[in-house]
């Protein structure tokens, strides 16, 4: 298939296009990759099957939000660090500026939203993220291994919560990983590695481990309330394996479970992240607007959203380079075997707390929910369709109730 040269794709088509991307992608991540393919390489021509496939390969590895590295690596391909930017507000800035919008609206005019479409907003979450379980369940354990590592992570995560713990978790799995499937033969072992890499990537992989360990130690010896965000969502964007939805129970931990996000205010949030286009990480621009601090709630909103996205740009541009020798290495392989099954786990845990015991207080509760398994299950409704109603269906049912 004969490609658009590169020098003949400008600034503003990289940026137009992402625009338009992130105003129609609707569907999470899994649906935004095969926007893209339609785009760039059906559509447009700018990129071929081998080169998109090794984008989607690269950013399915990476911790972070798949679709989200999936467009910087294409931006990147063209126009550099540039471009990876460029790509990334064009994707990200439509569903951002949304969530800042209804985040905005709950906390000034909270009297205006109605309390059965926030209840309908939380139905919602819980089948979507039983969805997410069911399907990469399904795709992901191929073993009672995978299986056991699913509960025992689940356990750990229920009796000991802490976003400690669930780093822990992933970092155990991925050694289990490495020792229970180390009899299979995953690929052949590459011999003789020769990695070329730029200085410029080296730079921002030093950048990116300096970030994860320095902002921890800055926040507390500065006792800073913005480095204290700032270290959070660093890191938060730096443990998401295996797509969007597992930032639930990382930023459930992190901002839920310290009191400093309500919990009926955090689910509403989320549930309304999935009726819009865009990637899920934005849902931290509307966590940001409910954040105390001596700053205005857009500067604090916009920190958030910046800081959760920035492992995913020092990862792709450090790793982009020698990402087709690393993907045949065989420890990387085996280990993340183990990492899936251990994400798996986390979903399930967060699944319970604080999904189900936040979303499961009455038989209004129980009454959406059950349509909100009818919609998503045995209905082509899409997402963010049924998300609308299901926020029609909370309203009428409590003014029905009242």
């Amino acid at each position: 298939m004969e490609t658009k040269k590169k020098e003949n794709i400008t600034h503003a088509d990289l940026f137009f296009s992402f625009f338009v991307l992130g105003l129609t992608s609707f569907g999470g991540p899994i649906a935004h990759i095969g926007y893209f393919r339609n785009v760039f390489v059906k559509q447009k021509k700018w990129l071929d099957e081998k080169t998109y496939i090794d984008f989607v390969s690269l950013c399915n590895f990476l911790p972070g939000p798949s679709s989200s590295q999936v467009g910087i690596s294409i931006g990147y391909h063209f126009k550099g660090i540039s471009g990876s930017i460029l790509a990334w507000l064009g994707f990200t800035f439509p569903s951002a500026i949304i969530l800042m919008i209804f985040g905005y609206t709950i906390l000034n005019l909270d009297n205006s939203i109605s309390h059965g479409a926030l209840q309908g907003l939380k139905a919602i979450v819980v089948i979507i993220v039983l969805q997410a379980i069911l399907g990469m369940g399904k795709n992901l354990l191929k073993d009672y291994f995978g299986y056991i590592i699913v509960s025992i992570t689940t356990a750990i995560l229920i009796l000991f919560p802490s976003s400690l713990n669930q780093f822990l978790c992933l970092v155990f799995s991925g050694f289990l990983g490495l020792i229970i499937y180390k009899n299979e033969k995953q690929s052949e072992i590459k011999k003789n590695l020769k990695f070329k890499i730029k200085l410029f990537s080296l730079s921002s992989l030093f950048l990116f481990f300096s970030l994860l360990f320095l902002l921890p130690f800055l926040s507390e010896t500065l006792d800073s309330h913005i480095l204290n965000l700032a270290s959070s969502f660093f890191r938060i964007g730096s443990l998401v394996f295996g797509g969007g939805h597992v930032v639930l129970p990382l930023l459930q931990e992190e901002f839920v479970s310290s009191g400093m996000i309500e919990k009926d205010i955090f689910l509403a949030g989320y549930g309304a992240a999935q009726a819009i286009p865009g990637p899920l990480f934005t849902f931290s621009s509307y966590l940001g607007i409910f954040f105390k601090s001596e700053f205005s709630v857009l500067l604090i909103s916009l920190l958030c959203l910046f800081f959760i996205f920035l492992p995913s740009f020092l990862l792709v541009i450090g790793i982009l380079p020698i990402w087709q020798e690393l993907k045949e290495m065989d420890i990387i392989i085996r280990a993340f075997k183990g990492v899936n099954a251990s994400v798996i786990g986390l979903l399930v845990a967060a699944f319970y707390d604080p999904i189900i015991l936040s979303s499961l207080r009455g038989l209004e509760d129980i009454m959406l929910i059950t349509i909100a398994f009818v919609v998503l299950f045995f209905t082509k409704v899409p997402q963010w369709l049924a998300v609308f109603i299901l926020s029609i269906s909370g309203w009428g049912i409590s003014s029905f109730w009242s």
